[in-house]
Parts: C-alpha cells; structure tokens; sequence
C-alpha cells in the first residue's frame, strides 16, 4: 500500500479568526519537536482543540486529524483513525496492525486526536502500539486528562491572558453586533465579565453571542450565581453547547468522595493549600491530584508551594448541581473554623501575633466568605475572628473592616468579652477615619467589658493614647499611653512597649514639640528593632521623618521616610505608607514638580486601604497642588495627579527616589562645590586656596554641609557626596 496515493483526515477549517495564544502555540509546537507524545490538557471549555488545530497547521509534516467526539465509551480506535486517513477495510479486530503498518511509511506524521479524554483507555492502547513501533510518527492528543503513557508530555491550557480573552471576546460581540457600544464603562464591565468567566473562550464565545440583545454591563448581575444566562451554541457538539454540559461532562464519572471534595472544596473563594483542602474538604492528596488530572482543579505556584483553585464555572456547578442538602452549610462550618482556629482560636493576639496575622493578607478573601457565613450561623466566632485580623484589615481594607464591625456589634449586643474585643477593632477603623470622638467613645464601652490585664487591655489604652493625641488630647494621651506601657512591661512584650513610647514620640511630634519627640521615638525604634516589629518601625521613622522636616533638616528626613516605604514594603503594608509618601512629595517640590504631583495623586488615593488622613497630610497634599497650580496649567496639574493615582504607593516612591538621587542633597551651589573637593581628598586650606575664600569660609561650608547630611566627619561626609552624586552628577 502506497502511502502518497491515500487522502489525510484533513485539519477542520477555522470559522472564526485565531485570537492569541501565542506563547502557547510555541510552546505545542517546540513540543511537538522534542516529543513523540504531546497532550494538550485543560479544563473544558479552555480551547484545547482550537489550540491543537492551529499548532497542527503550522507544523509541517503530514497531518492525519481525528475527532473522537461521540466514540463508544471502550471502543477501540484504530477503525476511527482508519476511517479519517481514508483507508479501506481496517475495521476488523486488525485493524490497529494494518493502521500502524500504513503509518509505518518513513515519511514523518503527525497524528492528532482530538477529546480524547472519554476513551482514555482504548487512545492508550492505540498510542502505546504506534509509539513502539512507528518511529516517524508523532501523537497529539486533546483530553481534560493525560493518558497515563510512558514518555508522554504535557501541554497545559488554561485560561487565557486578560488582554487576549478581552480581544476575543470583543472580536466575538462585533462579528454579531456590528455597532456594539466601545465606550470606558462598556470596557470596565467586559473586563469584569471576562474575570467572571474565568477567560475560558468557550465561556466567552457563549457570552459574546448574547452581546445581539445585552451589553456586558446587564449580562454581569444575570451571573450571579448561575451560568445559564451564557446560553446555548447550537452549533457545538452536544458537550460544548453550553458551558453547564462542559462541566457536567467532566465530573460524570466522579466518584462519590471526590464529587464530595469538589462540592467542599468550593467554599474557598481563593487558592488553597493541600492542608486546607484537607481541613476543609477532607481532600487527600491523591484526590486532589485526581481532580488535577481532570482539570477541575488549577494549580499555580506561590512562594515556592502548590496552590490548587477551581474555577468560578466549577464551583457554581459544584454548588447549585452537585451538593447535597446540608453539604455546603457544615463546609462553610468547617472553613469557618479551619480560619479561626488559623488566627488564634478566640484569644486575642499580642502586637506580634496581631503583626504576623496581618501579613496573612492572601487570606482576604477567604476571611470575607467566612465572616458572611458567621453572620447567619455563628456570630461569636465571627466576632473573635474579626478581633484577632483587626491588624490585617486596618492595613488593607480600613472601611470595609468598620462596616464588618458594625454590623457584627448589631448582631450580637451581648455585653462580654467577645464585643469588647470587636469594639477595639471597631476603634482601630474610626482612628482611621479620623472619627475619634466616636473612637474614644467606643474605646469606653470596650474597656468596660475587656478583662484588666491581658492583651486586649494593654491594646485598648494604646488606642486611647493614639485616638487622644490625633484629637489633639494630648494630655489623655499621655496617661493612656503611660497605662499601655505599664501593661506590656507587665506582659513583657517588647513589641508592645515599642509601639507605646512610639505612640509618645507621634503625639509630642503632632503638638510640635519635635525635637522632643524625635528622641521618644529613637528609643522606640530601638525597642521595635529588638522586637522585630517591622510596621511599627516603619510607623516610627514616619512620623521621625516628619520631625526632621519640620526642623529643616530635609536630607535626614527623606532619609527616614524612604527608609519608612522600605520596612512597610517589605511586609506589605500600605496602611501609613501614603503618609511619608505625601511628605516625600512635599520635599521634592523643588527638585521636580511633576514627580512631586504625581507622587501626592498616588498617596490621596491611599491605594484601596480606605480610612481618611490627618490635617497634617492634608496640608501637604493641598500645598503640592497648590503650588503646581501656581506654575502649571491645571488641565496639566489635574492630569499628572490623576496619573498619579494609577500609580501604586511604591512606584511613586520610586519615582521620588530616582529624583532624589539627581541631586547631591539640599545643599547650596557652594556647599556643593565645597563637599565635591572633599570628596576629592583636599584639606580646608587647599579648597580655601583653590575658591579663593578663606580657611574659616570654608570651614563653616563644611560644617554646614556635614549637618544638612547628618554625618559626623569629613571621611564620613566625602562617602555621602560620593555616593550620592557619582552615578549622575558631574565632579563640580
């Protein structure tokens, strides 16, 4: 038999024009290169075949193409790759020889099979036979799950980018409604229903073909809670005709436990961990890599661990047509206390357990769906997990915490423990929001239920202290803050300690009294270092760097506030950030104007944490703006600002950091003159002879010069200069 007088199973022709996919085209076809088994594997609905489909073009050799789609569940396929090459009477119990001997031509082929995935074992035996004895032939499978063959490799297809799933969808929506409205909500609300569809392309063609009646802005409310409203293509294979039957057909054959498993493990509302799954959804890792290998669960990587995920459509199936009575209400129990038991089982943190809880921040939303559901079925144990995340919130999601608070207190008015402990993070929020009148008042009524000593007394005298001196009680102030630190000496709790003298320092620097304050606050430093309480360094070098500016010492104080944007990167925190990042624009107002405007258009928008800043913020916002204005027109002005506030809060740092190291520091043209030939190694004489000025001229120069960059010798002063200036500046 000729192999060059036989017709190809021919690759189907595209209807629709290929959008994106680029890296993973690449990434099929260096594949296809290196192996001899390649298989496409994803989720339903993830485009595998139209993926395989394009590879199989752009691959030059000889291609047979094979739709498995509708094959008996156990019947072999030898007959059905017969039939697609065109062969005549391979149909019999040989026809696998006789297919495998026609393949056996020399002349290199590749053979796609396409949804594989519902006669996985008849596709292995066939693989395994054309594998061991038809070297020039390479296989390329489609299936939601590998074969299992020795030497096979996969190609995982998962959702698509955001750029390319919003480019598909609006190609897709104009094909059937030419004129469709392209304005900014329009695109707002297709980005949000491309994320809600987890930018599967099945999901997205079924969405765009609804775009003849809808906009993506009334289809987005019509997902709540059910896929439905996607519809039905008619024109798809019975599996693929709406995304509820994609689904549905992977998790046919599941068994009881694992359809159990996927029923639990969709309370999470984030990636979870293989200990969570177990906690939560009593998952084995066997069942999850089972449920990976059917790709109805996704995996990703962070910080070097294994995360698993399933996607939005999964878990709406698994919820509203897999559960059972009663089932998501006792896995909602169990994620409520798998968190709870995660932050501290009902005991309230120390300042550094409440740190280290705050750096949970990835745990978000998981706490939002645990703390929904406690509303309706445990409210104490809602109320003790708000308390212990106060720290976490505050940091991230200010507003929505006092919110939380509120309607928690409602639920349960019961005058113990647990209230007085929700009513501190409650304070926490409305310090915030500047409301501390509301702050104190509500401070009161915690302190009445609170046990004396402990850690919840020891917080709620340092909120006293905090809330007293922003409401400009300064003596309160000093008696909470002096009842704070009593009692974390009493617990030994350095971190406690710290962040009590720190908030002396804050308060005596807020009343203007700097220079006494700044040396509260370096003892504080000192304790907040030996604690390693990171945030409440950077807090501490924030308001010292305030101090400095305010004397006029704007070297030191940009020192101190970048330094502060570093500690509060370092844990993530964005809760105060925005405040140095505001005094930093203040500084650079006279080194560039536009950089400093920005800068105070990231810090206004206070990057989502929510709360209000301090008048003393305030005021250095309203200076920027104000002298911007004086110098730029204000369509430019209202333009850089709102540049500003797409920036994040470390990216305008950055921005002020580069304009800060083009100069040598504030130092006058002579200053500057004088610290260059210091650098260069001169003596005071040599520089009084080489300027022509006198030996005491240029003593108090470098006197100056050494204040202004807080250093305390010549040495030290000439590595200041140099390092500042040798990347940019010129030698003077």
């Amino acid at each position: 038999m000729s192999s060059g007088t036989l017709p190809t199973g021919r690759i189907p022709a595209p209807v629709s024009r290929f959008i994106g996919r680029d890296g993973e085209v690449r990434a099929v076809l260096g594949a296809l290169a290196g192996y001899r088994l390649v298989t496409l594997t994803g989720p339903g609905g993830s485009g595998k075949t139209r993926l395989a489909i394009e590879a199989a073009r752009q691959d030059r050799r000889r291609v047979v193409y094979v739709d498995l789609t509708g094959l008996p569940d156990g019947a072999p396929i030898a007959p059905a790759v017969s039939e697609a090459a065109g062969l005549r009477g391979a149909t019999g119990p040989g026809a696998l020889s006789e297919v495998a001997w026609w393949l056996d031509s020399g002349e290199p082929r590749l053979l796609v099979l396409d949804n594989a995935e519902d006669v996985l074992a008849p596709v292995t035996e066939f693989a395994t036979v054309v594998l061991t004895q038809v070297e020039s032939v390479t296989l390329m499978l489609t299936s939601r799950r590998p074969a299992g063959v020795v030497g096979e490799h996969l190609v995982l297809v998962g959702p698509l980018s955001d750029d390319d799933a919003e480019r598909l969808f609006w190609d897709r929506a104009r094909s059937v409604r030419p004129a469709f409205p392209d304005d900014e909500g329009a695109r707002s609300a297709a980005r949000e229903l491309c994320r809600r569809l987890d930018r599967l392309p099945l999901a997205l063609e079924l969405a765009a073909a609804r775009m003849k009646v809808l906009t993506p802005g009334e289809m987005l409310p019509l997902l709540e809670g059910s896929f439905e409203a996607l519809g039905v293509n008619s024109a798809n294979p019975e599996r693929h005709r709406t995304l509820t039957a994609c689904i549905e057909a992977s998790t046919r054959e599941l068994s009881p436990h694992l359809a159990s498993v996927l029923v639990n493990a969709s309370v999470f509302a984030s990636p979870f961990s293989a200990s969570s799954a177990a906690d939560v959804a009593g998952a084995t890792l066997s069942d999850l890599e089972d449920l990976v290998s059917r790709s109805l669960l996704q995996t990703s990587t962070d910080r070097g661990a294994t995360r698993f995920r399933e996607l939005e459509s999964v878990r709406d199936f698994a919820r509203s047509r897999m559960a059972a009575p009663g089932e998501l209400a006792a896995a909602r129990d169990r994620h409520l206390n798998w968190l709870h038991r995660r932050f501290g089982s009902g005991v309230y943190p120390s300042v550094m357990q409440r740190s280290g809880y705050a750096s949970a921040t990835d745990l978000l939303p998981e706490l939002r769906t645990a703390l929904d559901h406690a509303l309706a079925a445990d409210v104490r144990r809602g109320m003790e997990l708000l308390a212990a995340t106060g720290e976490l919130w505050f940091r991230v999601a200010q507003d929505e915490c006092l919110q939380r608070t509120g309607r928690f207190l409602t639920a349960r008015p019961d005058p113990d423990e647990a209230r007085g402990a929700v009513l501190l993070t409650r304070v926490w929020m409305l310090i915030s929001n500047q409301r501390w009148e509301d702050a104190l008042e509500a401070l009161a009524e915690a302190l009445r239920l609170l046990p004396a000593d402990g850690d919840a007394a020891a917080s709620a005298h340092f909120f006293g202290a905090v809330a007293n001196f922003l409401a400009g009680h300064f003596d309160a102030s000093r008696d909470s803050g002096a009842r704070a630190l009593e009692r974390y000496v009493a617990l030994g709790d350095v971190a406690g300690q710290s962040r009590a003298i720190g908030t002396r320092g804050t308060g005596l620097v807020l009343a203007g009294r700097n220079e006494e304050g700044l040396a509260v606050l370096e003892r504080a430093l000192s304790l907040a270092e030996e604690a390693g309480d990171v945030w409440s360094q950077g807090q501490i070098q924030t308001y010292a760097g305030l101090a400095v500016s305010e004397l006029g010492r704007t070297t030191a104080a940009r020192r101190r506030l970048f330094d502060a944007i570093d500690r509060f990167r370092r844990i993530g925190d964005i809760s105060l950030m925005g405040i140095a990042l505001g005094r930093l624009a203040s500084l650079a107002l006279t080194q560039d104007l536009r950089a400093a405007l920005r800068a105070a258009g990231s810090a206004s928008r206070r990057q989502g944490a929510g709360g209000r800043y301090h008048p003393v913020t305030m005021k250095d916002m309203a200076l920027i703006r104000e002298t911007a204005l004086r110098a730029l027109p204000a369509a430019e002005v209202d333009a850089l600002w709102a540049a500003g506030e797409r920036l994040a809060f470390a990216d305008a740092a950055d921005e002020l950091r580069a304009v800060d190291a083009r100069s040598p520091g504030d130092l006058t043209p002579r200053e500057t003159e004088v610290a260059a030939l210091v650098a260069d190694g001169l003596s005071n004489a040599a520089i009084a002879h080489r300027l022509v000025l006198s030996e005491r001229t240029v003593e108090n120069h470098v006197g100056r010069a050494m204040a202004k960059a807080e250093v305390g010798n010549r040495t030290a002063l000439a590595a200041w200069f140099s390092g500042r200036s040798a990347s940019q500046n010129p030698r003077w």
